[in-house]
């Protein structure tokens, strides 16, 4: 039984059993807030910082930890769900050494203790929201009382050491500014000098009474000036920025279930420089050192992310479109809708704050994909909220800065955003609420109607976040005291003052108004938004005239969603010559991809399995599981006087040493597989590592990597929505049992089985492995254990390397039923030939479990033996093979890929004439620069988009990284070249067109392939 001391541990901030030593924590987090710990606390974690999180008020925190630990292995951590927009989820968990609240006398205590305990405490979490910004508000007078309890802990402490930084988690435009001014001006601070000062609630009246309290302590005369002046020295107060849809799993409101990590999840403030820059290595974590970016940051966010969701909730909300996941309806005009209002409207702002378009479209292509999220739709009326407020900060900025750029005039996209948005502030019929405090409005939505556009469907009138989800689907409250009530057609709605409504009110009444009154009142709604005087701008004039001639339609009987359909949306947006370049750029960028092809296992696998690791890419290891880095070892080894056997039996921490040695520092990293580990490298942070050409500092950080964030991480900078992972049954017993027991696996990686050693003819390998799972030694064995594997891992596809020049006539054996049962039993030596093997076991397996067989051609075993994995070439393929594959297995899929260059355009005519055929990637040798280009634009020639551009074959974590950023940047300059060829010949390019073939060649076609019907 605990002791009552131990019972309240996970409250009073001791040392969490199984955590790390609390000496050691260097972050703390003043709040438990489901943001702070799906963005803030992960972002300090992936760079080191242990955590203590401390829960300002009441223990539900706290008492999740607890239960946690009561039933899941010792490591106190916390959970977070990240939804896929395929509905898997990813349930990661972050670990934490420490907890308590401040809800409990005993805690707050602790809390203040806390400085004193945590020499290495460097990093502060606020998460506060806008409510508690405020002066004296009891979170400011935490952080204050934390921040004296530090300057306290250091004021005799002559170390030397970096400054602590403060960092919000919530939205406030440059929160760390208004932060600082609120600590430093609260009367927690004032009363520093007055000798009375209680270390208490902020809340507690009580416990504030001068010199009152267990807790009060003297303070001379000059200890306000002191402290301040130390905050001032030492305490960096960092504006930030956030971004990301974060609610709670069902059943459990303590784990944050979020989308995806956006890119700018967390954009930092570091003007001083006091950040580690390992910090903007985490996948969206944004360290902005220079006046005016996180401004720009801001902006970007306002009009673009923001902006185009107020474009668009108005007009879902009129047209009974309750939640914006509605976006992606079929036939919705809402997404071609809104790239027309960012085309012609909202990249203006290139002009306004100089931000070239670069760097916005990407902002804008991550905003739709967010926004297409089916498992995140919000509701549309909660999002409308403060209307006015949106037209001014959203909206306008954006009309201003096309009307400055002087290029062309606001869009009619924009008026009809405008105009929406006043048809949903324009009050219709009874106003039952206006003489309350806050003025309550009712507007009227449009009749459910039987077109195509208009319609919604009511039982789609729950939200998913945002809004509280209806039991009656006939009506609900979005907001407190607002509601919906589709059954009578009306909503209710609020807009600050009311004064927007109170404008439009004549508009809707009875028998609908005039264009002259419509645009009348229009000007005088938009003269209201700062900078915007229609009648002093003739061009804001203009566009008031547009705005309401089309909320004149809307309200004498037009359906808000049939007028946007009569301004064509869909239109094509053709590109300029001059944007291609930069928009392919950015689309590449943009799209997630899927590799094929990888020898990637994760974490729940376990060593030797799942590998990653500086040793790992710089070296092999035979008898491990898999082979890793053979490329490396071959390239050290051919000019090295060591002999390969005595190098094989050194430990790999010194092979790596070597490796190293003698690829990174005696000479310069020029090979594509060594270039590849710089650019790995950099990409997680470590410029200053490889700078100095230090393997020990890069094994250091590597050290503090847990394998489960590193994968993710990895993906993340990748950009990987899934990797086809091979288990091999018959490479080593630990991939036979994963072939037969698979761990679940994390929605990012999909199975294929790997059956080399039956074409390869390596027997020895399978006779083995039949033995050691009680299998008769045939090829009835081996289709029996095949069977078992592929029912346990469900792979995508059965993959095999082919030998060099393989050839393949049908056999009709499986015509013959005797002679198929004899050549079944037979034993395997002498060894069947791969014509066999084809027709009794991997065609038939193929067919009867209707999965694809992929074919990795040309491979060159043994080349070098005394190299081992080491020593394998390239071989000719042996296409005519394949060809007669295809020809007499019609119903059968097959995916291949070669080695050799020259056999390279023989494969693309082969795949051009086969509809069961589809290339993919450039493996193993070809997966080089120069034969990636000349490979890509012969199948581009042959086959347009429809091929698998890349596969990584990684087998390292790691790889990943270098492998699609290099071929990325490949695959841009590539489809540049190829877009400006069409366009010389008079075809016109959109963005759409380019995003669409991205999303092809990084894995589209891929997945077409497989849903394919033959």
């Amino acid at each position: 039984m605990q002791s009552p001391e131990e019972d309240k541990r996970h409250l009073t901030f001791k040392q969490l059993e199984g955590a790390t030593k609390m000496r050691n924590a260097s972050a703390i987090c003043l709040g438990a807030g489901r943001f702070l710990r799906a963005v803030l606390a992960p972002a300090l974690a992936e760079i080191g910082s242990t955590l203590v999180i401390a829960q300002p008020r009441g223990t539900s925190f706290c008492d999740y930890i607890a239960k946690r630990q009561s039933t899941s292995p010792p490591e106190p951590s916390y959970e977070v769900d990240t939804v896929l927009p395929n509905g898997a989820v990813i349930t990661s968990c972050h670990s934490i050494t420490a907890c308590g609240s401040l809800g409990v006398p005993e805690g707050r205590e602790a809390f203040l203790r806390l400085p004193s305990e945590l020499p290495q405490l460097r990093y502060i979490g606020v998460g506060v929201t806008e409510a508690g910004l405020v002066h004296n508000s009891a979170s400011m007078c935490d952080l204050a009382q934390l921040l004296y309890a530090c300057f306290k802990a250091r004021r005799t402490d002559r170390t030397k050491r970096p400054p602590i930084s403060v960092l919000n988690s919530d939205n406030v435009p440059f929160n760390g500014d208004v932060i600082k001014n609120h600590v430093l001006s609260c009367d927690f601070v004032a009363n520093l000098s007055s000798g009375h000062i209680v270390f208490d609630d902020p809340s507690n009246d009580a416990g504030r009474e001068e010199g009152v309290g267990a807790n009060a302590c003297s303070a001379d005369e000059s200890e306000t000036a002191s402290f301040v002046s130390w905050v001032e020295a030492n305490v960096v107060f960092h504006n930030t920025m956030v971004d990301r849809i974060t609610s709670h799993r069902h059943g459990c409101t303590q784990v944050p279930r979020a989308e995806p990590l956006p890119a700018k999840a967390l954009v930092i403030e570091d003007l001083a420089g006091v950040l580690p820059s390992q910090l903007s290595a985490v996948p969206g974590v944004v360290l902005r050192t220079t006046p005016s970016r996180l401004g720009q940051d801001i902006q970007l966010k306002l009009r673009i992310a923001n902006g185009l969701h107020t474009a668009m909730v108005y007009v879902m909300a009129l047209s009974r479109q309750f939640t914006t996941d509605r976006c992606t309806d079929a036939g919705s005009l809402i997404l071609p809708y809104l790239e027309q209002i960012f085309e012609r409207d909202i990249v203006n702002l290139t002009h306004e704050i100089g931000i070239p378009r670069a760097e916005i479209a990407p902002v804008y292509s991550e905003w739709m994909a967010r926004l297409q999220h089916p498992h995140f739709g919000l509701d549309v009326f909660f999002v409308s909220q403060n209307a006015s407020q949106k037209l001014s900060i959203r909206l306008a900025p954006s009309i201003r800065a096309t009307i400055s750029s002087g290029i062309e005039a606001p869009s009619t996209f924009m008026a009809f955003a405008v105009a929406a948005m006043l048809r949903f502030l324009t009050p219709i019929g009874e106003q039952p609420r206006l003489g309350e405090a806050r003025p309550v409005f009712q507007g009227m939505l449009d009749e459910i109607g039987t077109n195509s556009h208009a319609d919604g469907a009511e039982n789609s009138a729950s939200a998913c976040e945002g809004g509280d989800q209806p039991s009656d689907p006939a009506a609900w409250e979005y907001a407190p005291g607002l509601s919906v009530k589709p059954s009578t057609g009306t909503y209710e709605f609020a807009d600050g003052d009311g004064l927007a409504p109170l404008l439009l009110r004549p508009l809707g009444r009875q028998g609908g108004p005039s264009v002259a009154a419509a645009v009348s009142i229009v000007s005088q709604v938009l003269a209201t938004v700062p900078g915007c005087e229609p009648h002093a701008n003739p061009k804001l004039a203009a566009f008031a005239r547009d705005a309401g001639g089309l909320l004149h339609r809307m309200l004498n009987g037009e359906k808000a969603m049939d007028v946007l359909a009569s301004l064509e949306p869909r239109r094509p947006l053709l590109l300029q010559p001059r944007m291609l370049a930069e928009a392919v750029a950015q689309e590449v960028d943009a799209a997630e991809v899927i590799d094929v092809h990888t020898h990637l296992f994760a974490h729940a696998y376990g060593t030797p399995l799942m590998q990653y690791g500086i040793d790992a890419l710089l070296t092999f290891q035979q008898e491990q599981a898999l082979a890793c880095s053979p490329e490396l070892v071959a390239q050290y080894l051919a000019s090295s006087p060591e002999d390969a056997e005595a190098f094989k039996a050194l430990p790999q921490s010194q092979q790596a040493e070597r490796v190293w040695q003698a690829l990174f520092v005696e000479r310069s990293p020029l090979s594509e597989h060594c270039r590849g580990i710089v650019s790995s490298l950099n990409a997680l942070g470590l410029a200053e590592e490889l700078a100095s050409r230090d393997l020990g500092a890069i094994r250091k950080w590597y050290s503090n990597q847990a394998a489960d964030m590193f994968t993710e991480k990895v993906m993340r900078l990748s950009k990987i929505k899934y990797v086809v992972s091979s288990h091999s049954p018959f490479f080593a017993h630990v991939q036979l049992q994963a072939c037969l027991h698979p761990p679940p696996r994390p929605p990012r990686y999909h199975a294929a089985l790997e059956i080399d050693a039956l074409l390869e003819g390596d027997w020895d390998s399978v006779i083995r492995t039949l033995s050691q799972v009680s299998e008769p030694l045939s090829l009835r064995g081996v289709s029996s254990l095949l069977s078992k594997c592929t029912d346990a891992l469900q792979p995508e596809y059965i993959s095999t390397s082919t030998p060099q020049m393989m050839t393949y006539s049908p056999t009709g054996i499986r015509e013959r039923e005797a002679e198929l049962q004899a050549a079944l039993d037979a034993p395997l030596k002498p060894p069947p030939p791969a014509a066999l093997i084809l027709d009794a076991v991997i065609l038939p397996l193929c067919l009867q479990k209707q999965v694809p067989l992929l074919l990795r051609m040309g491979t060159r075993r043994g080349l070098n033996p005394p190299l081992g994995l080491a020593g394998d070439g390239v071989g000719s393929a042996g296409l005519d093979a394949l060809a007669t594959l295809c020809f007499t297995q019609p119903k059968m899929k097959f995916l291949a890929t070669v080695l050799c260059a020259h056999d390279q355009h023989e494969i693309a005519v082969l795949a051009s004439r086969f509809r069961n055929l589809h290339l993919w990637g450039c493996w193993w040798y070809s997966h080089i620069p120069s034969v990636i280009a000349s490979t890509t634009a012969l199948r581009l020639e042959l086959l347009g988009p429809n091929f698998s551009f890349l596969a990584s074959s990684a087998r390292i974590h790691d790889q990943l990284i270098y492998k699609w950023k290099h071929g990325r940047s490949l695959l841009t300059r590539m489809l540049t070249a190829k877009y400006e060829e069409l366009v010389e010949q008079g075809w016109r390019v959109s963005r759409g067109d380019i995003r669409r073939d991205v999303q092809r060649l990084l894995g589209g076609a891929y997945e077409e392939f497989l849903h394919l019907p033959l």
